[in-house]
């Protein structure tokens, strides 16, 4: 029965329709492939909200002020305060740290510190407690963070949460799971999972086109089942593969390669996670 299900996931696969046309900068649908452009996604003018886990921040000083500065809205995230207060206490004049104030400030707060949160509210952040224990700390915030903009009418191209993947691995695969719930409460907004030299997002069934430079030519990626398994066919990597089946006990496309060409094609019949190193930001 096994085998009779997976041939026909695979039949389905090979006759998929065409997605529903929806336009975002960070990525466009254009009939029905997507179109990603992740080495774009901090770029000047690009618009995005940025949430900060609790995790130590692993990108220099500089590139840390960057991508907080170029941020739309910004969010912390339960002991992602502690983080992000002590990373920018008294650095505003140091390099060019704009308004170090986030927009929002959530979590059950088991880790904030009350010095944090009393300092943010004073100085004007939304404190937002959100003790349900049915969903994470990132899954709460995500959702908070999609109200606000939706009150604000502010579109933005994408969700950035910045999370070093280190520490307890329950943490890491949680992370990886709210990548997977993200459209379930944000609908078509893209979430990544920003770490200091990768970038992770999940590839939702259908087609999709990579675009990638030089810069990352012979870096790694990955494509990692999520939840199940996944018949994938992709071009533009060193080890490409042919409706290949991926899935935990059994093959997937870890420590992958991108080669000299700028598009990466895929076509996945269930979710995958995409990761890869990156380049230096910007």
């Amino acid at each position: 029965m096994k085998l009779i299900s997976d041939a026909f996931r695979l039949g389905r696969f090979l006759l998929s329709v065409p997605l529903k046309a929806v336009h975002w900068a960070s990525f466009k649908v254009a009939s029905d492939v997507i179109e990603w452009h992740p080495l774009d996604l901090l770029a000047k003018g690009s618009k995005y909200a940025l949430l900060i886990l609790n995790q130590p921040i692993g990108f220099p000083k500089d590139t840390t002020v960057m991508i907080w500065n170029r941020a739309s809205i910004r969010a912390t995230v339960d002991g992602g305060t502690n983080i992000w207060f002590k990373f920018s206490e008294g650095m505003e004049n140091d390099i060019g740290l704009n308004n170090p104030i986030p927009d929002l400030v959530t979590g059950d707060f088991d880790s904030a510190e009350p010095r944090c949160l009393k300092y943010y509210q004073t100085h004007g952040a939304k404190i937002i407690h959100t003790p349900d224990q049915d969903e994470t700390d990132f899954n709460k915030c995500v959702r908070h963070v999609y109200a606000e903009l939706t009150s604000r009418e502010m579109k933005v191209n994408a969700i950035i949460a910045v999370c070093e993947n280190t520490g307890r691995l329950d943490h890491i695969l949680s992370n990886l799971n709210t990548l997977q719930q993200a459209r379930d409460i944000i609908g078509e907004i893209p979430l990544y999972l920003l770490t200091h030299n990768s970038i992770s997002w999940v590839l939702h069934p259908g087609r999709h086109r990579i675009h990638v430079d030089e810069r990352v030519v012979n870096h790694y990626c990955g494509l990692i089942p999520l939840g199940q398994p996944a018949y994938v066919t992709s071009s533009g990597l060193k080890w490409d593969m042919d409706c290949l089946k991926l899935e935990f006990g059994g093959l997937i496309s870890t420590s992958n390669m991108f080669t000299d060409q700028p598009i990466v094609n895929l076509e996945t019949d269930r979710p995958v996670l995409f990761t890869m190193t990156l380049p230096q930001w910007k």
